[in-house]
């Protein structure tokens, strides 16, 4: 784990004193990992941190809490508890008690288990605020199923605002956090590091697609039971994370998407923004025949299965559309859970959202050509038919009655129809092209 920024470093004691101070044991054995990942968890949640050790040396450990601003107390009680002057600062700063984390582990490629990292602070506090003591242990986190190994992967893009908070947060319920940067020019490399993620970096900015498609060749060969997909912007919950895997560890899903409108109806996203969410909805219901809500939603969970056979190919936000059509496209179950998001205080799109809507509607217009030539070409190729068909019988009408010949109506008609007949021919081609190809592919029939 690198070093943090001078700029992360705080002061303990400027912490709200109205919360509990978290008081952490270390010793030769503990891992500077867990120590940075505890201290940078306790005052995401706005608390201050004590830090206890028996270190007569220099410890790596220890030179990560003094960088932080730990409170540092060396003491002989060998993580039993808070010593004598860890108890006296305390109370002589205020805090209305302590909530003890005794030797927070780790093994080299992270932690040996969710519940052991974990600590589910709303409910330590209330555990404090129920005892009569001024110390209590801290309560670990069980929200997953400790047999099953959750990846949550953040693809990124100049996100140094929200990134160290998603992390810490989304860190709470996974068995490890991996960031994708896709070539920001900002500190979100080393806020994502001192969050205590694994970063994965593009040189370039390659597009979200890129950084999604990069995500899932480095989680591939590894053993995982499902991956997570957040935005790195603070947008989710990731609170949200649980309801949203539910489905993936049941078994009854391979690609779960988290939806801002399943319950919320239009939630609080703009007008203006959710009008064109709709056009990329029927767009991407239309490309994968799959009905689902918030197509664009970035927040989904997908099993191990599907993230080794789907094959992704576009670079750009498109990828959300394409996941879906692609899951359809196998035949993998595909569910929608309903999500909380925050837009209050969020830094926003890194790209114009006009700019970014066109992008997705061309990329979605092509998938509909290449999988659905019939409903691409056919369907504008029938109402072309029809429209040349009306004017020529209009034509013919208006002469009939009038004597009187219209030519522009002629030409129309011509043109309408010839074209209306050529873009049918050509999607009965292609379609039974694209059938054919499909039968050759494994499992084809």
């Amino acid at each position: 784990m690198s070093e943090p920024e001078a700029g992360t470093r705080f002061e303990a004691d400027a912490h709200r004193t109205d919360q509990p101070l978290i008081g952490l044991s270390v010793d030769v054995s503990t891992n500077p990992d867990a120590v940075a990942g505890a201290i940078l968890r306790a005052t995401e949640q706005g608390n201050a941190v004590s830090v206890e050790h028996s270190c007569d040396r220099p410890h790596e450990a220890l030179a990560f809490a003094d960088r932080l601003g730990a409170h540092m107390v060396h003491t002989n009680n060998e993580g039993e508890g808070p010593s004598d002057a860890a108890l006296k600062h305390a109370r002589d700063i205020g805090y209305p008690g302590i909530i003890w984390v005794a030797q927070p582990t780790c093994d080299e490629t992270g932690p040996t288990s969710r519940t052991q990292i974990g600590i589910d602070f709303q409910e330590s506090v209330h555990e404090l605020q129920r005892s009569e003591a001024y110390v209590v242990d801290a309560v670990r986190r069980t929200d997953l199923p400790p047999d099953q190994r959750v990846i949550v992967g953040i693809p990124t893009y100049n996100e140094e605002v929200g990134i160290g908070s998603v992390v810490l947060r989304a860190d709470d319920y996974a068995d490890e956090v991996i960031v994708v940067d896709d070539g920001s020019s900002d500190e979100t490399v080393s806020v994502a590091r001192n969050a205590g993620a694994t970063v994965v970096e593009h040189e370039t900015n390659d597009g979200k697609g890129a950084a999604v498609q990069t995500l899932f060749q480095y989680v591939a060969p590894t053993e995982f039971d499902t991956l997570v997909l957040l935005d790195g912007d603070g947008q989710h919950v990731p609170e949200d994370i649980p309801d949203v895997t539910e489905p993936v560890i049941d078994g009854g899903a391979d690609l779960v998407v988290g939806s801002r409108y399943l319950e919320n109806g239009d939630d609080e996203t703009p007008r203006l923004r959710r009008f064109g969410q709709r056009v990329l909805d029927a767009l991407t219901i239309g490309s994968s025949r799959v009905n689902v809500t918030d197509s664009q939603s970035g927040f989904r969970a997908l099993s191990s299965t599907a993230v080794e056979e789907l094959s992704l190919s576009a670079t750009s936000f498109g990828v959300e559309s394409e996941m879906i059509s692609e899951a359809a496209e196998k035949g993998f179950d595909i569910e929608e859970q309903p999500i909380e998001v925050r837009y209050e205080g969020i830094d926003g799109q890194t790209q114009n959202p006009l700019r970014h809507g066109l992008t997705v509607v061309v990329f979605l217009l092509q998938l509909v050509r290449d999988r659905h030539p019939m409903l691409f070409f056919g369907l504008p190729g029938l109402a072309l038919t029809a429209v040349g068909a009306w004017y020529g019988v209009d034509a013919i009408t208006v002469y009939q009655r009038t004597g009187q010949f219209y030519p522009a109506k002629v030409l129309v008609s011509g043109f309408a129809t010839i074209l209306g007949t050529l873009g049918i021919f050509i999607g009965l081609v292609l379609n039974r092209i694209s059938n054919i190809v499909a039968g050759l592919k494994p499992g084809g029939s």
